[in-house]
């Protein structure tokens, strides 16, 4: 056996029995996946949040329609979206780009006709309107968050748009008040 093999096989043999950089090894080969899922559990808590503050922003401004006062006071899709995104709270600095919002007087309770604007992987707001009816009609109030996700593979999972965007969603239907 020559000096080089002796030499490479000295190293293998310390190499083997060295136990000083397994813990380093060990924590290198388990922070990766271990960071990944921390911050997908932060994220997703984060869009859940996100979407019971979009549910309770929209059934809240929802009242200004029931109760007549957008009606009354002559008020626009403009002025219902900016009512939701006063009450986003931590949310509202990009409200005005990251909502849409529907607002049309439904015939009946049952079977509603409203468009999807997500279908075909595109959101599309061309079939959006903001009708909120007279005294007593019912009305179907709907809104949509238009979320980016950081975490690889999230946006894979949870969107339904091509642009990676998850997409919260909000619906309510009520019948306004008898208001003058």
């Amino acid at each position: 056996m020559g000096a080089f093999a002796r030499q490479l096989m000295g190293f293998v043999r310390r190499f083997r029995s060295e136990r000083g950089g397994a813990t380093a090894l060990e924590f290198a080969m388990v922070a990766l996946p271990f960071f990944f899922m921390m911050f997908a559990i932060l994220e997703l808590g984060r869009v859940f949040v996100l979407a019971s503050t979009l549910e309770n922003a929209a059934m809240d401004a929802g009242r200004l329609i029931r109760t007549g006062q957008i009606q009354t006071t002559g008020g626009t899709a403009a002025t219902f979206k900016t009512a939701i995104c006063q009450r986003m709270g931590i949310f509202g600095g990009d409200c005005q780009s990251r909502l849409s919002i529907d607002v049309r007087v439904l015939p009946q309770f049952n079977n509603p006709s409203a468009p999807d604007p997500m279908a075909g992987g595109t959101f599309s707001e061309g079939q959006l309107t903001f009708q909120p009816g007279d005294a007593e009609d019912i009305i179907l109030v709907r809104s949509w968050w238009r979320q980016p996700l950081f975490t690889p593979f999230m946006a894979a999972g949870l969107s339904r748009l091509n642009d990676g965007n998850v997409v919260l969603s909000s619906a309510t239907a009520f019948r306004n008040e008898p208001y003058q």
